[in-house]
């Protein structure tokens, strides 16, 4: 009897890159609410710079892994398609 389950074997890159965009975007809307919800309270001029560095750099994150497995998708069915 085989024991091997479908969750044991590797998953495709492009799978891979769009669970890591959607974790790193997850974290950067978590991270542009608290600092809607903190920055009210603290009133304060570099609160612009707290929140860009809060939900900006993993909204980056977000996009540029989201654009590499589209890339990978791509790139992917092209090699299918040729072989």
């Amino acid at each position: 009897m085989s024991t091997t389950r479908i969750s044991d074997y590797p998953k495709s890159l492009p799978v891979r890159l769009g669970k890591s965009a959607a974790f790193f975007l997850f974290i950067a809307i978590l991270g542009f609410l608290l600092v809607k919800v903190v920055g009210p309270i603290l009133q304060t001029g570099p609160e612009y710079v707290v929140e860009s560095l809060i939900s900006g750099v993993p909204l980056l994150l977000a996009a540029g892994c989201g654009a590499a497995a589209l890339a990978a998708a791509i790139v992917r069915k092209l090699r299918h398609s040729i072989v």
